[in-house]
């Protein structure tokens, strides 16, 4: 039995980016016949090797009181490497193979944006266990280059591993997709954007390009898929009362997983102009589901996108307004993306995350993990 311990952090909570990206890497890691020893802050799935981490259900418990847990189940199973997924390393105390996933540098580039844990995250824990950890793993080379530029760690121990859609985004039958936008109450047709409402998401910018366009057609509605967090997506709300956008902007709230393929095969467009993405796994996911897509020529998302997307400048309104018109006036464009998108999300897989991800441990552990 392999020695892999994998730390699987808030997997009982709405699966953010971290959470699906942990849930996807645990379960390709059983297609290729890994099962590591899942050290959980919550719930775990039965049939896994895991050890419960009763001080780990907040963020602060993770790396103070859980750090004890995580090295004291170490020695006990006598692990060789662990695998932090969440991007915190709370590996002090683990006297073994330290893997660490870095996903961006979001409080770095966007300080005012993120909490104050993030920020003594990232300004002063980060820097301090850099020296202890073996290997970094990212998720872009935009996001390498940044966390060698924020956070100084070695370019020689910072490995890239893109992520990937997973196997339930794609094109849907239109009778099912009827169904699932009947259920959570939207109308076709519409624009689509999902993820958070935080402000480097640039959805000010998104509303006011929207507002543009509506002088051209009102035909589209949008559609704000997401969590609404108040206190960063307040801006927003007002932005859509002030500018007199309420009757043709529908915000969802949270979207379970398995709504999502349905909520992009139903777009006619999907457009993410984010300031700032460590990986930007909403734009695969609709490329999967066969959707035309726009999305910031800056920061990991051209990476992501390639010549599959119509790419333009994040901070120019009227570039995000004129793309919108272009695809949705230009049938044959829009075929193309959606063919271009489809192969584009074919090119990335969670079992070839998984393997470069037992790759990067076999070389650690100078010997096959199995």
């Amino acid at each position: 039995m392999n020695q892999i311990g994998l730390i699987t952090y808030a997997l009982n909570r709405n699966p953010g980016g971290i959470a699906r990206y942990t849930r996807e890497l645990q379960s390709a890691f059983t297609s290729l016949g890994l099962m590591p020893l899942l050290l959980r802050s919550g719930n775990s799935d039965r049939g896994y090797r895991s050890a419960n981490l009763p001080g780990a259900r907040l963020l602060p418990g993770l790396l103070t009181l859980g750090q004890f847990e995580i090295g004291w189940y170490t020695r006990r199973n006598s692990l060789e490497l662990i695998h932090d997924p969440t991007g915190t390393a709370p590996l002090l105390l683990s006297p073994t193979k330290r893997v660490v996933t870095i996903h961006d540098a979001v409080p770095c580039a966007f300080p005012d944006t993120s909490t104050t844990l993030d920020r003594l995250v990232y300004h002063h824990w980060l820097p301090y266990v850099v020296r202890y950890v073996d290997r970094f793993l990212t998720v872009s080379n935009n996001s390498k280059q940044d966390l060698a530029r924020y956070l100084g760690l070695p370019m020689e121990k910072i490995t890239v591993i893109p992520l990937a859609a997973g196997k339930q985004f794609h094109p849907l039958p239109d009778a099912e997709v009827r169904t699932v936008l009947a259920r959570i109450g939207i109308q076709n047709p519409y624009i689509l954007y999902v993820g958070s409402l935080e402000p480097r998401k640039n959805l000010s910018r998104l509303l006011e390009a929207y507002g543009l366009l509506l002088d051209w057609s009102s035909h589209w509605r949008l559609v704000i898929g997401g969590t609404r967090n108040i206190w960063n997506s307040e801006p927003v709300g007002k932005f859509v009362e002030e500018h007199n956008l309420k009757p043709f902007v529908h915000f969802t709230g949270y979207i379970p997983d398995d709504d999502l393929p349905a909520l992009y095969s139903g777009a006619d467009l999907f457009v993410f102009p984010s300031l700032y993405e460590g990986f930007g796994l909403p734009v695969l996911e609709s490329m999967a589901c066969g959707t035309p897509v726009i999305t910031s020529n800056i920061s990991s998302l051209p990476e992501v996108a390639g010549d599959a997307a119509v790419l333009v400048d994040p901070y120019m309104v009227e570039d995000i307004t004129a793309a919108m018109r272009l695809v949705l006036s230009d049938v044959d464009l829009a075929q193309d993306l959606r063919n271009r998108g489809l192969e584009r999300a074919k090119l990335f897989t969670w079992e070839k995350t998984a393997s470069q991800t037992i790759a990067v441990y076999e070389a650690l552990l100078g010997k096959q993990v199995d």
